[in-house]
This record gives C-alpha cells, sequence and structure tokens, in this order.
C-alpha cells in the first residue's frame, strides 16, 4: 500500500490525502456529535442520577467498581479473537490488528447505522488488498454476536414475558419475531456451503458474491468456536450490568436481574443503534420498561445503565477516534 502511493504522481497523492482527511473528520465529527447529544439527552434529571452515582462511588464498592472495570478489556479482547479468527479465513491478522479494528469499528459504528459502521471500521484497518474479502468474516462476526444476544435475550423474554407490563398484542409479535429468527440463522448456518457453489450471472451480483462467497468456507467447528467466544464475550458484558445494578442496593434477585438485563441487550440487538433515542437513551428506555413491574426508583436504574456505556462504550469509542487518526495517517504516509 505505501509502495502504491510512492509510485503515485504528486497529485494523486495529494488527492487520496486529502480524501483521508475528510473522511476521517467527517467521522470524527459524527462521533463527537453522537456523543455529545447522549451527555444532553442525560441532563433530564440529571441531579438526582450525579447523586445515586456519587453514592455508589465509595469504598464500600471499590471490589465491584474494579470488577466491571477490569472486564472492559476483557469483553473487546474476547470480541477481537472472535474477529481474528473469522478475519484469517480470508487474510493473515494479528491480534494487536484485530483488537485495532475492532475498537474503530466501534467508533465508526455511532456514524454510521446498523452493522455498517462497524464492518467498515474493521476491514478499513486490514493491511491487504484483499480486505474487501473479508466483509463476509464481518458479517459472521456480528451474525453470531446478535444470535447469542437474541438466544440469551429470548430465554429472559419468555422468563418475565407475563411480568412486563406492556400490550399483549406486543408480546405476541415479539414472540414471534424470536422464534422467526431461530428458524432463519439456522438456515442460514444449515446453507451456508451454497454460497461457495452459487455463480450468479449478473456482474453487480457476481461483486457482491465475492465480498461474501467467504461465509460458505467456514466449517461447523470454526463456526462453533467463534459462537463460543461470542458467548463469552455476552457473559462478560451482561455480568458488567449485573455488578452495577448490584451497586444501588436493588431488592431484586441475582437471577431476576440477569433475566432483565439480557431483554434489555435483546431490545438493542433487535433495534438499530442510530434511531431517535440514540444508543444509550434506547438502553435506559428498556430497562425502565422491564423493570417498571419491580416498582424500582427510575435514577438508580438509569445510573446503573449510564456506569456501563460509560465504561464500556465511551472508554472505547474515544480510543477508536485516536486509532482512526494515528493508523490512517501511517497507511497514507
Amino acid at each position: 500500500m505505501v509502495q502504491d502511493n510512492e509510485l503515485s504522481p504528486p497529485k494523486e497523492k495529494t488527492s487520496r490525502l486529502n480524501l483521508l482527511w475528510g473522511v476521517k473528520l467527517l467521522v470524527t465529527f459524527l462521533i463527537l456529535s453522537y456523543i455529545y447529544k447522549t451527555f444532553q439527552n442525560e441532563q433530564k434529571g440529571a441531579a438526582d442520577v450525579g447523586q445515586v452515582l456519587s453514592n455508589a462511588w465509595n469504598t464500600a464498592n471499590l471490589a465491584l467498581l474494579g470488577l466491571i472495570l477490569i472486564l472492559v478489556p476483557v469483553n473487546w479482547a474476547l470480541e477481537s479473537l472472535k474477529w481474528r479468527k473469522l478475519a484469517q479465513k480470508v487474510l493473515p491478522i494479528t491480534f494487536k490488528e484485530a483488537f485495532r479494528g475492532t475498537l474503530t469499528g466501534l467508533a465508526v459504528g455511532v456514524a454510521a447505522p446498523a452493522q455498517l459502521g462497524d464492518t467498515i471500521g474493521r476491514i478499513a484497518l486490514l493491511k491487504s488488498d484483499k480486505r474487501l474479502e473479508a466483509i463476509g468474516a464481518a458479517l459472521i462476526s456480528n451474525g453470531i454476536q446478535f444470535s447469542v444476544s437474541v438466544a440469551a435475550g429470548g430465554a429472559g423474554w419468555f422468563l418475565l414475558m407475563d411480568r412486563l407490563r406492556i400490550p399483549e398484542m406486543t408480546k405476541t409479535l415479539v414472540s414471534a419475531l424470536i422464534v422467526t429468527i431461530f428458524i432463519l440463522s439456522f438456515l442460514v448456518v444449515w446453507f451456508r456451503k451454497q454460497l461457495t457453489n452459487w455463480h450468479p450471472a449478473r456482474l453487480s451480483v457476481q461483486k457482491l458474491h465475492s465480498y461474501i462467497r467467504i461465509i460458505g468456507a467456514y466449517s461447523a467447528s470454526e463456526l462453533l468456536w467463534a459462537s463460543l467466544h461470542g458467548t463469552l464475550r455476552y457473559c462478560v458484558f451482561l455480568s458488567q450490568f449485573v455488578l452495577a445494578l448490584s451497586l444501588f442496593d436493588l431488592p431484586v434477585a441475582v437471577a431476576d436481574l440477569t433475566a432483565c438485563v439480557s431483554l434489555i441487550f435483546l431490545a438493542k440487538t433487535l433495534i438499530p443503534a442510530i434511531n431517535v433515542l440514540g444508543d444509550l437513551g434506547l438502553r435506559e428506555f428498556t430497562a425502565l420498561v422491564v423493570f417498571a413491574s419491580y416498582n424500582l426508583p427510575p435514577e438508580k436504574i438509569i445510573a446503573a445503565t449510564f456506569m456501563v456505556w460509560i465504561v464500556n462504550v465511551l472508554g472505547p469509542i474515544l480510543v477508536g477516534i485516536y486509532l482512526i487518526w494515528k493508523y490512517k495517517w501511517r497507511q497514507s504516509a
């Protein structure tokens, strides 16, 4: 990549450099706008939430707070291991590169809808002309995490469905959606080999097929291995949320807390991340709906949600912004 740039005419090199700077500025602006909007939304009831958070930060909770923080790199390390294993089907990649790609994907993901930004952020940092062929690997990685979240959330849903204060029609629709996702996920895995044997006639479809055909090349053991890491990662960030809630002395059994948190993540998984509420706003709204039947103080639920978002999302996003500028600058140097 560097050699190509060195052989390029000066005007072409300048144009590429300007384009890279423009893209980086746009992505950074969108990410910072997302963070600003999130904190603006948090100003409602900020005094109550702030008081609850200040009460939680004490020496008695020091061990729990430390454990929550320690689980942050564990969470993203597991995701990086999963991404590295899947991406290596296309090209060699080190754990360090996978970790960079994971955090960059997280950062870019808040600037684009659904999983588009995450996929772009991951493959953009790969040092190979074959990076676009890794799109299929990124789709598999995100698809596995999606399926794990739906499976765990589905279990929590059917356990707590009768306690939720939502219309019966909504309950029926959600149940049908969960079952449908289970069936479709099974069919995708079962018929994945067909992508390898498929030879589309249209040129535009052939191009797309060249990016996603890798999906059919994964064996059952490789998918099982990746699913194991996805499940471990899910257990890590679910534990973080449960630990955060336990800081506020809520009169709810750990089993119920775990089921409720799985529902919060289920909503976050099924509803696109870019929405009118925002990522954090969606989590808070869902948390309040899920815990409504327990008659808990809403400021404590919001405080726990806000704490998890800060340590597990905001921090890595800021690191991702740094990597966007540092890594891409090297590539274009």
